[in-house]
């Protein structure tokens, strides 16, 4: 075996949510693609906590903090330059507009490789319309982009990014591991009842998430079928309006907030389909652990979900932000209880895992480094 790369992936994270779990699937995988990767999380001035870093650790993964103070830090440029020199870096790969901002300025002069993967960006404020707008300014000189819808491909292509520097690679996930104890204990705290049928968003409580036209579509649904709950996994800025709402249509007893939680690989057994009314994905972690599970899946017709679901059995696709065809397909499903999906476990197993995701990324490090053209200039 030759020498073996070194990468260090480069994240800004809030918390532990789709993105930061590819980052950490990717992080592990490496090693048995013949790839040497460590991660660098950048710990924000306003970060209490840092659970990206918690949990590579928690795996036993190469994680370490890169200190930031302030939003833009000239100390942490300096910080990151001397921790790419340090370990001997080849490619640095960033997950987000931060990262990729710091990366940046800390590899002029350096022989280091730059990637950056598309997770996806949402425009809700203005400020964050900026951050896009600089960050696709910056990823034009990097080495290579990973984007994973077509969409997010054929979007850079306009933005005028070189085709042959755009790479679409499909998420992964860890396989679950379901206890049955356990998810028997998380019924038990939640108060269902197992001849409720429900029904259940996991996503970031924020805008383009469009959970408040599931909360609605839902009213209508339990007119019809008292019996059935809705669970709202996570949290965000929508939090406080989306209860504001669940409060106002008088569904208290039949909406659970569950948090944010690190035990979903027993919380999905609960599930008898899950919804997600986004305006805006990429290529959704939770619809692939629905489809792990073998749950049916309602989604809206945006990024790669179409792809997905057309793996599955009884997927159904919505117009985004469409209250009928939303409250249509829940009445559906409530007459498929039931139903699992066999045909999309069998298809994530096969198309998603860790290792594929590892072994692709690991192509493109290496066609990167085996280029004989220079770094791009800025």
């Amino acid at each position: 075996m030759g020498v073996r790369l070194k990468i260090l992936q480069l994240r800004s994270s809030a918390g532990l949510f789709g993105a930061d779990r590819v980052v950490l699937a990717l992080n592990g995988a490496l090693d048995d693609a013949g790839i040497d990767s460590g991660l660098l999380c950048i710990n924000n001035y306003r970060m209490q906590e840092q659970a990206l870093h918690q949990a590579a650790t928690d795996r036993r993964q190469d994680a370490a903090l890169l200190p930031c103070r302030r939003r833009i830090d000239l100390a942490t440029i300096a910080r990151l330059a001397g921790e790419l020199r340090r370990r001997g870096t080849d490619i640095v790969h960033v997950h987000d507009y931060k990262s990729a901002f710091y990366a940046w300025l800390a590899t002029r002069g350096q022989a280091v490789r730059c990637v950056a993967t598309m997770h996806g960006q949402v425009d809700g404020t203005r400020s964050l319309r900026l951050y896009n707008r600089i960050e696709l300014a910056l990823l034009r000189h990097f080495d290579a982009l990973v984007a994973v819808s077509a969409r997010q491909v054929e979007a850079l292509g306009k933005a005028g990014v070189p085709g042959q520097r755009i790479h679409l690679i499909d998420n992964a996930i860890e396989w679950p591991s379901p206890s049955p104890l356990r998810t028997a204990e998380i019924r038990r705290e939640l108060g269902l009842d197992h001849g409720q049928f429900v029904f259940a968003a996991v996503a970031r409580f924020s805008p383009e998430k469009n959970l408040g036209l599931l909360v609605d579509a839902f009213a209508a649904v339990a007119e019809d079928k008292p019996d059935s709950r809705l669970l709202l996994v996570g949290d965000g800025p929508d939090a406080s309006g989306l209860r504001q709402q669940v409060h106002a249509l008088g569904l208290e007893r039949h909406v659970h907030f569950t948090g944010l939680r690190d035990d979903m690989e027993h919380v999905y057994p609960l599930f008898d389909c899950l919804v997600l009314p986004s305006l805006t994905e990429g290529m959704p972690l939770v619809v692939l652990e629905a489809m792990a599970h073998a749950i049916p899946v309602i989604a809206s017709d945006v990024g790669e979900i179409p792809r997905l679901l057309a793996q599955t059995e009884h997927g159904q696709l919505i117009p985004p932000a469409d209250r009928d065809a939303l409250v249509a397909a829940m009445r559906n499903a409530l007459l498929r209880r039931g139903q699992r999906d066999a045909r999309a476990r069998r298809h994530v197993e096969t198309h998603h895992s860790p290792a594929a995701m590892a072994v692709r990324h690991a192509a493109l490090y290496r066609s990167l480094t085996e280029s004989v053209d220079e770094p791009q200039a800025a």
